[in-house]
């Protein structure tokens, strides 16, 4: 860190102001905690019944890209980890990957983000088809999967439609699909009780932030709430499939952050899933996550040395055959040439 005497003279101008202005924000967690504390938002976890005897898959996905001067080179993989502890056959990986390039557009990174969602969502059709699980846990909210906002481009329907038929797979083969999310921004749980309760909500506060409010570092769980906002009514994900999400969040270990966790409508036995996931997390009691669903993550990680090496080598091929391809569209960018330092 240079030009030490500048950081040192803006940081005492600052740390008291800072320090003011998070007072305030603990005036306003002060007054939304006595209007909360008594609606009954937080229930017990129930203890769980010792050793998980059943077929479970867990899907994850991981992408990287590498954005040259006319085009972007881009990653994606997805894995899916079968455990079954019914039988003893232990685990297995159902993998796939891709690469390819992509013309840049102001979507570019949302076009990825889809083709990754979809390669997870092929994986997890596998799974169910090949393996049959009785439970399917996918990395990330199936309310969000569900509500992501359309673009303009190929990925997006392909997204959708597979999405669908997983869900439909699911319900016909009476598998428990949820969905978990690690995430911390969220504020559907604040947007639900801001409708049913007319509660304004600060900016800064999340419902991470509301739940640790509530209960900071004690097991629990919530209450089940359905996600929506005044503008959205429409549970239609196609003319053929109706669903809505009924979600919690569970927070499974002492020290952990909560969980959101969410369920399609149909869903009977959404107490059974919240008990698996809070077995399945004690693995680590600081991160609180579902350790399979962790070990997927890790499989279809994709790390940026590895993206830079598959991007060399293709380059690296594709120059020798067309030249003027190298040097026009998959030329470094500036920003890639810059001087380390």
């Amino acid at each position: 860190m240079g030009h030490y005497s500048l950081w040192l003279e803006r940081y005492e101008n600052c740390r008291d102001r800072i320090s003011d202005d998070l007072r305030s924000y603990k005036l306003q967690i002060d007054k939304v905690r006595d209007k909360i504390s008594d609606k009954g938002l937080i229930l017990p976890l129930k203890s769980p019944k010792k050793g998980i005897k059943a077929r479970m898959c867990f899907v994850d996905g991981g992408e990287g890209i590498r954005e040259l001067l006319g085009a972007a080179i881009y990653f994606i993989r997805a894995s899916g980890l079968i455990l079954d502890k019914d039988s003893g056959n232990g685990e297995k990986f159902v993998r796939d990957l891709d690469m390819n390039i992509l013309d840049y557009d102001e979507y570019t990174k949302e076009r990825v983000e889809l083709l990754r969602g979809a390669m997870e969502f092929d994986v997890a059709l596998k799974c169910v088809e090949d393996h049959s699980p009785e439970y399917l846990f996918l990395d990330g909210s199936l309310y969000v999967n569900s509500r992501k906002k359309p673009i303009e481009c190929d990925e997006y329907p392909i997204y959708r439609k597979k999405f669908v038929r997983l869900l439909k797979l699911c319900k016909k083969n009476s598998v428990h699909v949820l969905g978990v999310s690690e995430d911390s921004k969220s504020r559907l749980f604040a947007n639900y009780l801001a409708i049913k309760y007319d509660i304004k909500f600060p900016r800064f506060m999340t419902d991470s932030c509301i739940l640790r409010i509530l209960k900071k570092n004690e097991m629990y769980r919530t209450v089940e709430f359905t996600p929506q906002s005044r503008f959205e009514s429409d549970d239609k994900l196609t003319s053929t499939l109706i669903a809505s999400f009924p979600t919690v969040y569970v927070q499974p270990t002492h020290l952990s952050n909560p969980l959101r966790v969410d369920v399609p409508d149909w869903e009977h036995d959404f107490d059974k899933i919240i008990s698996l996931i809070v077995q399945l997390s004690k693995g680590s009691k600081q991160y609180g996550y579902p350790l399979p669903l962790y070990l997927a993550h890790l499989d279809a990680r994709i790390k940026k040395k590895l993206a830079d090496w598959c991007a060399k080598q293709l380059i690296h091929h594709i120059s020798k055959k067309d030249i003027d391809l190298y040097d026009t569209i998959l030329h470094e960018t500036r920003r890639g040439l810059r001087p380390k330092g």
